[in-house]
């Protein structure tokens, strides 16, 4: 009895980490594509964010006076290079070349697909029939919410970018959990720290282009430092340790309902009719992945021991 009640506790504070994480990184696109409407690279906005991330954690955490744990540099560099580099990086750069909608869609996918396949291979984790049904659900709604905007500045590039940066953020929760990685905010720290060297060559080859230093752009880089890097990275990390990584990945899969109550509350946009529809489709789906509905049993898959 009491260890199903710590079941239930840890599943209820690992859904409320992901999706906190969820409706923080809704605001990634709009705020990226701002600051390039204003003539910043994608390579800058991934490097400035993540770097200020990191200077704004080294001035807080003292203040906090929060007991640093055991410093944990391998991991940190290896989950770094996974979910800031190749994220980051990718994701930024697909903003470029695809519309935000296509992006999401794309990278949210695959970031889903890759944590249920390394998490089989890396963890043993079993393909259950709920995993499969669940993933493709939330799937199926986000495709059904942006389907109108999908051929909207289409490109094979951007597509591809957006591809890899989620099977990096799919493979960087997978790692984390292999290692046994706790996370929080030094952990967080140190991510970024890492990532903002990796993302020094990508922004030292484009050549470093920032835009105009007004008030608003300034504004808009420390939201994006503070919001989806520094908060966003927590979130994921502490989710993490109490879910699978497919089961994180398909609670993070509810940004875009986030990302549309945003426009509604900050732009007064009314949502489209195929949000409702979208919106049901992701609610069922998250039903069967973290087995609140179960269905069928484990697909059969050759085990990899």
């Amino acid at each position: 009895m009491k260890g199903n009640i710590i079941v239930r506790s840890h599943l209820g504070k690992g859904i409320l980490f992901a999706l906190c994480a969820a409706s923080l990184n809704a605001t990634i696109g709009v705020l990226s594509k701002f600051l390039i409407s204003v003539g910043f690279s994608s390579s800058s906005i991934a490097l400035i964010k993540t770097a200020l991330g990191c200077l704004l954690l080294s001035v807080l955490l003292p203040l906090l006076k929060r007991p640093a744990s055991p410093g944990r540099w391998l991991p940190a560099a290896i989950c770094s290079f996974l979910g800031i580099f190749v994220l980051f990086h990718f994701e930024t750069a697909a903003y470029s070349h695809y519309a935000a909608a296509g992006v999401v869609i794309i990278l949210m996918a695959s970031a889903s697909i890759s944590s249920i396949l390394l998490g089989r291979i890396f963890l043993h984790d079993p393909i259950t029939a709920n995993t499969m049904m669940g993933a493709g659900l939330t799937i199926a709604g986000i495709t059904v919410i942006f389907g109108a905007d999908l051929e909207q500045g289409f490109t094979l590039q951007g597509a591809v970018l957006a591809a890899i940066g989620g099977g990096g953020y799919g493979a960087f929760s997978v790692a984390m959990k292999r290692m046994g990685v706790s996370g929080g905010l030094h952990f967080t720290r140190q991510l970024l720290f890492f990532g903002s060297f990796y993302l020094l060559m990508p922004a030292a080859t484009d050549g470093f282009a920032a835009g105009e230093l007004s008030p608003l752009t300034i504004a808009t880089l420390l939201a994006l430092a503070t919001l989806p890097t520094i908060l966003g990275f927590f979130c994921t990390t502490k989710a993490i340790e109490y879910l699978k990584p497919s089961q994180v990945q398909a609670l993070e899969l509810t940004e875009p309902l986030f990302a549309a109550l945003l426009a509604f509350i900050a732009l007064n946009e009314i949502p489209r009719e195929s949000l409702y529809a979208g919106a049901a489709l992701i609610l069922v789906g998250l039903c069967f992945s973290n087995e609140l509905i179960r269905v069928g049993s484990k697909v059969s898959v050759p085990s990899t021991e």
